[in-house]
């Protein structure tokens, strides 16, 4: 009986001393928040709350505003949730309604569904780790056009010192029908895109942990893109290498392109007049000596792209635009460095 009652003391002390460290903690939080909104101009919230006891620490930001370099995000609100023993793993759900405004141009973005993870190293400073942005059932409406994704994916994760990986995808995309047919009236190039994906490589000049906003802002000092893939009902695009902008923003690098239906996309490109009669016939029997498979639909092709001139062997296919990747000011990169590769 006395084990009983002692074990039952134990209980409610540990229980009490739990409920404690949370209201302490709840405390601690709060003033956090309202000294971060009043001390950080670039964000800002008409209210908060907190909630979650006993496990979890909860927040909730009421028309929230996040504004960085001309670029500005508004909902009506999103959640923060973080368990009380794992404070440097954050979870946000977002409201079905997003608006955006970059440089004059409004968007509003609708979801069914959309949230994130952030996971930080534990330490003082809560270097950024691992990020994940999860959409699905997605509408953007951009001026007067809106494009529709089933699903949206971004992840990063930080590989070594101030390096990050990171990963786009985007699955059975719709672009907007009207805009569409205004670019391709003649029906030549998919309304459907079941996967489109791109990955990189970033590095700053600093650590992304929670100085972000003292002093400089950190700086892009390399971009590295280093695959990307298309694909449509019709073909399949599929990049791996390593392709770097230099200080014009002309890419320089090796990559390897696997094609499927090669031949239905040459002659899509010469039907919307991007390959002369001649240069069409001249590129198709270079390629199908590469091809592939039983059916020959399938093409691995290395590129060379040398200041943007794209090479297959001593033929030059093109010139590709000069990119804007060259390694400039944060303009909000940062927030999504740290994250989950799929």
């Amino acid at each position: 009986m006395r084990a009983i009652k002692a074990l039952t003391v134990l209980a409610v002390l540990a229980t009490a001393a739990w409920c404690g460290y949370w209201f302490i903690g709840m405390r601690a939080l709060d003033r956090a928040i309202t000294n971060g909104l009043a001390h950080v101009p670039e964000v800002s919230a008409e209210a908060h709350h907190i909630q979650g006891f006993p496990n979890r620490f909860d927040v909730t930001l009421d028309q929230p505003r996040l504004a960085v370099d001309g670029v500005e995000w508004t909902a009506p609100f999103v959640q923060l949730f973080a368990l009380t023993y794992r404070l440097n793993h954050l979870v946000a759900v977002f409201a079905h309604d997003q608006a955006i405004s970059a440089h004059g141009v409004q968007a509003t973005l609708h979801s069914s569904d959309l949230r994130a993870s952030l996971q930080m190293e534990a330490g003082l400073d809560l270097p950024l780790d691992r990020f994940t942005l999860v959409g699905r059932d997605l509408d953007l409406q951009l001026d007067q056009s809106t494009h529709s994704f089933d699903a949206l994916r971004l992840a990063t994760r930080r590989v070594a010192g101030n390096e990050h990986e990171l990963a786009v995808l985007a699955e059975n995309v719709f672009p907007d029908p009207a805009l569409m047919t205004g670019f391709d009236p003649d029906g030549l190039w998919p309304r459907r895109f079941e996967v489109l994906r791109a990955d990189a490589e970033l590095e700053f000049d600093r650590p992304l942990d929670r100085h972000l906003f003292d002093g400089p802002e950190p700086r892009l000092t390399r971009v590295t893109l280093t695959g990307g893939r298309i694909k449509s009902p019709e073909y399949d695009i599929l990049a791996a290498g390593r392709l770097t902008p230099g200080d014009d923003g002309m890419l320089s690098g090796d990559v390897t392109l696997t094609v499927t239906g090669w031949r239905l996309l040459l002659e899509r490109a010469r039907a919307a007049g991007l390959l002369t009669p001649e240069y069409h016939g001249l590129l198709t029997e270079t390629l199908a000596a590469m091809a592939v498979g039983e059916s020959g639909d399938t093409i691995e092709a290395p590129l060379s792209v040398r200041n943007g001139d794209v090479h297959i062997g001593p033929l030059l296919l093109g010139t590709l635009p000069a990119s804007d990747l060259q390694t400039k000011g944060f303009s909000g990169l940062s927030a999504l460095c740290g994250t989950d590769s799929f």
